[in-house]
């Protein structure tokens, strides 16, 4: 029978465990905190900002919110990252672009603190996560990660070494968010990992690849992309894909809301219903991967806080 896996109750899970790491380091008189750097007022930047302050708020953290107006000169942006470097009671700081055009990201993530870069934009830590070495893993690659650890301990009694170690896993899609990290986070698991993308699908090699994963990663931004035909029986599908798509009926028609406009509805890139009973476990969408991924984010807080006082 198909494990539909609550990312929701592991969420949750981690953030006790954060809630009791941060109450231990308190009693020694250190207090973790994030910082988010917002230039304008993207909406999507905004909502996310909230849920960082949020979870802070829940977990006992410091929080800094740094929102320069839209028209900020890179040099005002360059100075607030200088002064959140600076800052002790800051552990991460956390970019959320994008960022107005005349402000250069290479420019902005360049000038981060190696050590409060807690989701792995600088180079210099997405080297050490290619080399294996990784000191704060992205954010939402690690939720995938973590996910399927306690996903191996819970469900299939497995110690996540013996989980990982050999297993096929095909990620599909290769941007430098998701993609490629999560690859490097699975291949550092010595998973036999492959890559796919946009290209392999214009060759007609995608399911050729997909068909035969043990674990199926899913992170390419469209809609009902993996139908029963690319996913092998029994495989294990985590699904990253987060898109707004219109309702329809069964005749296809648009379903309308109150207001007499069409609705809307949140899905991933897998056909959930299509190829769920095809799976031995499946993440929902929403309520999915994204439900663990700030959670990732305040873990990597709490190692910062931990490196910058020489905890670790």
């Amino acid at each position: 029978m198909t494990k539909v896996i609550d990312c929701v109750a592991i969420g949750e899970e981690i953030m006790k465990e954060i809630v009791k790491e941060t109450e231990e380091l308190k009693a020694k008189g250190i207090t973790p905190g994030i910082a988010t750097l917002l230039v304008g007022d993207d909406f999507g930047s905004k909502m996310y900002r909230g849920q960082v302050e949020k979870f802070c708020d829940e977990a006992g953290f410091n929080y800094v919110n740094e929102n320069p107006p839209e028209d900020a000169s890179e040099a005002d942006v360059i100075a607030i990252v200088e002064k959140l470097n600076a800052d002790k009671s800051v552990s991460g700081i956390l970019p959320l672009r994008p960022f107005p055009e005349q402000i250069s990201d290479t420019v902005v993530i360049n000038s981060i603190d190696v050590n409060k870069d807690i989701d792995c934009f600088h180079p210099f830590n997405m080297g050490k996560l290619a080399l294996g070495e990784a000191t704060f893993p992205p954010a939402t690659p690690a939720a995938v990660i973590e996910i399927l650890e306690r996903y191996a301990r819970k469900e299939e009694n497995m110690d996540p070494k013996d989980f990982f170690e050999g297993a096929e896993i095909v990620v599909v899609g290769h941007s430098n968010i998701v993609g490629k990290p999560v690859a490097f986070l699975a291949l550092n698991r010595n998973a036999t990992t492959s890559v796919t993308h946009v290209f392999t699908s214009m060759k007609g090699n995608l399911a050729k690849h997909t068909a035969g994963a043990d674990i199926l990663i899913v992170a390419a931004g469209k809609a009902d992309l993996i139908g029963p035909d690319l996913v092998k029986e029994g495989a294990i599908v985590i699904d990253v894909g987060i898109n707004r798509v219109k309702v329809v009926d069964e005749k296809g028609e648009p379903v309308l809301n109150e207001k007499g406009k069409q609705k809307t509805k949140t899905v991933g890139d897998v056909s959930f219903d299509a190829v769920k009973d095809k799976t031995r476990a499946i993440s929902p969408v929403p309520k999915g991967v994204g439900s663990v991924t700030n959670r990732m984010l305040m873990k990597n807080a709490l190692r910062a806080c931990k490196i910058s006082n020489g905890l670790l």
